[in-house]
Formats: C-alpha cells, structure tokens, sequence
C-alpha cells in the first residue's frame, strides 16, 4: 500500500506514460500488508521540523521529501492495476515498516481499499485535534493508525515461515538510469532495551541499477531470512543514491508467496510417485548439440531456439553445463560469442572421456551424479556415459528444445531459482575473497586504499556543514540539534576549532562525511560537537580523526574528551566510544589519558591541517 491520501494535484505538471510495453509480475498467491511512504534519511521528526532548512510541510505536517506526494498512476500495468510514481528531493527516500506477516492477496487488497476509504476521514478527525491541542502528532493520525496496524501484523508473523521471496517492480520513465539502494534494517528504536549493532543481525543492502523503462528483481529468502527470522522490529528503504529529482513509478514491494501452477503440482507430484529427483543441472555437448558444425572444422552456427531453452531452464533454477571434447580457448570464446558464456559453470573442455568430465562438474556444483543429464548427439558418446555413470538420465539432441517440457526439469518458480546461477558464481567469488583476506577485516578495510582529509572547514563547505549538523542521528556524538542561525554563529566564534573531515576509497569520494567542533587546552583536546554520516559508519573514521587531533607535529595531548549525551537514536556513537576506551566522567564529558601513538592506524590514508597554522598562516600573510 502507497500513501496516496497525502498527493497534492496542484503541484504535479505532467503524469507519466510507459513508453515501452512489459509484462509485469502477476502477483503472489499470498502478500504482506506494508505501508509505503516517504521519508527523510536522516528524519528525526518532529523535532527536525523547526530547525532543519529541508523541511516543508505537506498535509499532514510531515515533511514532503517527494515533489507532489505518491500520484496513483492507473497508465501503469501491474498486479494491483496501478504504479505510485513519485519524484524524489533532496535526502528523500521511500520507507515501510516491516512486517512479513502473508495473507492471501485478495485479503490484502480488500485491507488497501478499506485503509484507503477510511484515510480521508481519520485525516480529517486529526486535523481538528491538531488545531485543538496543538500537538502537531494529531495531523499524522491516519499515518499513526496504519503504522499500529503494521505493528500488529508483525507480531503475528512469529507463527509462520519467513517469505518467499520481496519482489521490487518498478519503471524508470526517464531518458537515464537510476541507482537505489535497498536497506532492509532491524529498528532499534522499536526495542525495548539498547542493542550494540555487533548483536544485532547484519543489514541486507543491495545497489539496484535501474535503466530507462521496466525493471524487476526479486530477492530470495535466503538473502533476508536471517535478519526477518529474528523476529526484530525492521524496515525497508529505498533511497536514490547522489539523485535529486529522480522520477520513478513503483508497482510492487512486496514480501510474497508465489503462485504455483496446477499444472507444475501435478508434474512434481507425478516425479515423487515415480521416486526419481528431479534434475538440477543438464550438460550439453557442443558441437552438432548446442550449434551446428564441428569447431575445429571451421564455423559454428548457435543451433535456432537454443538460448530461449537455456534462458528458460536458467529461470526454473536449472543449472547448465557443458561437456565436449574440444580446445577449451576456441569453445569458450564461442560461448561467448554466442551469449551463452554467462550461462554455463564449471565447464569440462578437453580431451578426456566424457564420463569424468561429469562426475567433475557434479563434484564441483556439489550436487549428486544423479541429478544431471546429458544431452549429446553422438551415440557412442551417449553409450559411454550411460555405462560408466548409471542412473545418469542421458539423452540424444533431438530432445533439446522440448526439454522444457522435461517433468524432471520443471524446477521452481522462486526468486532463488531465477538467483540459482548467480548464487553459484557469487558464492565462487566470497570463496577468492575469503582466501585472499581469510577472516581479517582490516586487511579488507586495507585493501580499499581508504584516504581521510582532515581541515578547517571553509565558506563553500557551508551548506554541507549544515546538512551534518542538522539531520545527523546515529553518529551524532552531542545530541544536538541546531538551526541555520546558530550554526552561523558557532562558525563565527573564534574559540574553537572547527574540521571537516573528507573520505574516499578505490570505489570512489564519499565527500565531506563528518564535522567536528574542538577546542585545545593547554595538555589535551575537548570535542564538544562531532557529526559523522552513517555512510562510513565501521571505516574508523572516529579514531582517524582523534588520532590528527591529537598528534600534531609539536604537540602531543595527554588526554582527549569527547561531548556524549545519549538519544534514542545515537547508540551507534556510543558503541564507537566505548570500544575506542572513552569513560564517562562527572561534568558530562567522556574522557581517556593518552599516551604516544594512540589511536594510530596503518591501514589508511590520513592528512590535513589545524585550525591553528591556517590562522598562523592568515596572520603572517596579513
């Protein structure tokens, strides 16, 4: 479900039109009821509302991060018979509480339309206490309600199986692409007792790169399970990374249990009475089998309906391979002419009998000999592997492009099966990166070349500082809040240091992630207001920064302490400090004794400058 109660018709100039015609997802036998709205990344409502420049208020008071609201847009095909398009502004992202709590999906639709129905009243019953009480939360009341919904249904979710699959539907009417990141989180702020981040389950975050027109994928089980079986308060969100004013029509975020088939129940049905396992991977010969010719004879031609068999396998989940006796150069770069290279894993090219490539290739996919088959148009090759390998299913070309038809490769029609492929290659890659890195993370962090600039900060950096220091919550280490104004001020007073602080690695700038406002005593250094984007949250950027702030090249602090007051929302910052061994002392203030080359780290770049040699330096040019 979409907020479209909260749309604004006068501030929509255009309404979108699919320009390329889709099939979109048929929608799951069964759904889950989630509230999809927009939000702010670093929302800290309603205190923000006062003090944060990026506020503006849209019917219910909320702050409108999307220009007109979410536009029910009928020109859009979908499960639902319509899109939510939307355009983002500036830190706008789309948010749902999670719940995975799966009912049927006319179930789900007939709650939509009634929360629908009922949403303009309750708006309206909130807008009269709002003027009586004056207490703004009164304006949000239908937000409020379905929220409580949306709790409820969570709770039930104890008694059953984790989703299938969360399907992201969605059309890009723009003439460019668009990069999302999906966060599903676990919500601290809806626990009853304060968590460190290390004993919570570990966020799914994935980059989705969405092209002009239609675009789908759907996340197995598998990638969530751990984070929604723990039963946790959690969120969902999607924010356009670096995109302001991005337009976008969204037709299904959705938890779901796929449909399956009458016709797919009854065929594995019939495999199970007959006792045979259905097929996981089919091996095929290459040449005169998946093209025409022999390679080393000259040209190849890709057999007609080769790729929609392989494409269509590869869907249900069934794995491809090949097994020729060819050069292993020349057949790859075939593959890969052909479109097919993608497609085929841990393939076994040589001169050897076919019968151990096999045996190979179901060691190496981990999965028993019994649940190949081949495919070959030579008989003798066929007779080989049916009386060295028994049990293996073996068949002649002339069944290649019925083999859809196969009851033992009917598969699953699962957002894991679509993955199936992927996993395994995915899984080839973690297996080189744990060997390269075995289980220790700064070696990792190390071979990101992580490069931290530390400096005064300066008039164009402005606008930034005043996004950090206004809409800053996990690493926000004093708690405070403060308006334009008196950022202004505390920018003109002289007293005090102020830094910012840049960060990059080999993917790219991160810019100016963090601000800090510090004093220099006489033996140490008092950090009075220190922001960090959540972005470069576990980078060590906290410790980078103590470390240049008190090791400057003629003088060493003998102590450094640090503002801390706890929110409800900065339990990340006091993490940071307590395993960088900052105690709390009496006035408020946490505080550690230092010694030479504290808080030093090999493993990244760091440089800069103080606030103290560029006023040295202004003074002598003056």
């Amino acid at each position: 479900m979409f907020e479209f109660d909260k749309y604004e018709r006068d501030k929509q100039t255009f309404r979108a039109r699919p320009t390329t015609a889709y099939t979109p997802f048929e929608g799951g036998e069964k759904r889950a009821f989630l509230l999809w709205g927009e939000h702010c990344i670093e929302c800290a409502a309603p205190d923000c509302y006062a003090s944060c420049d990026l506020y503006h208020a849209r019917p219910d008071m909320r702050c409108r991060r999307f220009d007109f609201g979410m536009f029910k847009n009928r020109n859009f095909p979908s499960s639902t018979g319509y899109g939510a398009e939307v355009i983002f502004r500036r830190w706008g992202k789309i948010e749902a509480r999670g719940n995975a709590t799966l009912m049927p999906s006319d179930r789900v639709r007939a709650l939509e339309w009634m929360a629908g129905l009922l949403a303009p009243v309750v708006n309206g019953l909130g807008r009269v206490a709002h003027r009586v009480s004056g207490d703004i939360r009164w304006a949000y009341s239908s937000f409020a309600l379905l929220e409580r919904v949306n709790g409820f249904l969570h709770k039930r979710a104890d008694a059953q199986p984790v989703p299938e699959a969360f399907v992201i539907e969605l059309y890009n009417p723009m003439d460019r692409p668009v990069t999302l990141q999906l966060l599903m989180f676990i919500d601290r702020s809806r626990i009853g007792r304060t968590l460190r981040p290390d004993q919570l389950p570990t966020p799914v975050v994935r980059k989705l790169e969405v092209g002009p027109g239609y675009f789908r994928e759907d996340l197995p089980r598998e990638v969530f399970q751990t984070l929604i079986g723990s039963r946790l308060p959690f969120g969902i969100a999607l924010t356009p990374l670096g995109e302001e004013g991005a337009h976008l029509v969204f037709l299904t975020l959705d938890f779901v249990e796929y449909r399956r088939a009458p016709a797919q129940v009854a065929e594995n049905a019939a495999i199970e009475a007959r006792k045979v396992p259905p097929a996981k991977c089919v091996v095929f010969d290459l040449d005169n089998t998946l093209w025409d010719g022999v390679l080393l004879e000259g040209d190849v031609q890709l057999r007609s309906g080769v790729l929609d068999v392989i494409r269509r396998l590869d869907e249900r989940g069934i794995l491809v391979s090949v097994a020729s006796k060819n050069a292993p150069e020349d057949a790859m770069e075939k593959l890969r002419a052909f479109g097919l290279e993608e497609y085929v894993l841990f393939p076994s090219i040589g001169w050897g009998p076919k019968s151990e490539g096999l045996r190979e290739i179901a060691k190496n996919l981990n999965i028993g000999i019994d649940a190949l088959m081949f495919v070959d148009d030579n008989p003798f090759e066929r007779d080989e592997v049916a009386r060295s390998v028994p049990g293996m299913e073996v068949l002649p070309d002339s069944a290649l492009l019925s083999l859809p038809d196969h009851p033992r490769l009917q598969g699953m029609a699962t957002a894991e099966s679509r993955m199936r492929r992927s996993l395994y290659r995915q899984a080839m890659e973690r297996q080189v990166a744990a060997a390269a890195f075995g289980e220790n993370y700064i070696e990792f962090l190390r071979s990101c070349g992580i490069t931290v600039e530390i400096r005064p900060d300066r008039p164009e950096d402005l606008e930034r500082v005043c996004e950090l220091v206004q809409r800053t919550n996990q690493l926000n280490f004093s708690g405070r809040k403060y308006s334009r104004p008196e950022i202004l001020e505390l920018l003109a007073e002289p007293s005090r240091e102020r830094y910012v602080i840049i960060c990059a690695d080999r993917y790219g700038s991160y810019g100016i992630v963090g601000f800090c406002l510090a004093s220099r005593t006489e033996e140490g250094v008092r950090i009075d207001d220190f922001m960090l984007s959540c972005r470069v949250q576990g980078k060590f950027i906290e410790q980078a920064l103590l470390h240049h702030l008190t090791h400057r090249p003629d003088w060493q602090a003998k102590f450094v302490e640090i503002n801390f007051r706890r929110t409800e929302r900065n339990g990340a910052a006091q993490a940071v400090l307590s395993k960088l061994g900052l105690a709390p002392e009496q006035d408020g203030y946490l505080r550690r004794a230092l010694t030479p080359g504290e808080f030093a780290l090999d493993f990244m770049t760091v440089s800069g400058s103080y606030a103290g040699d560029v006023a040295e330096a202004e003074r002598l040019a003056g």
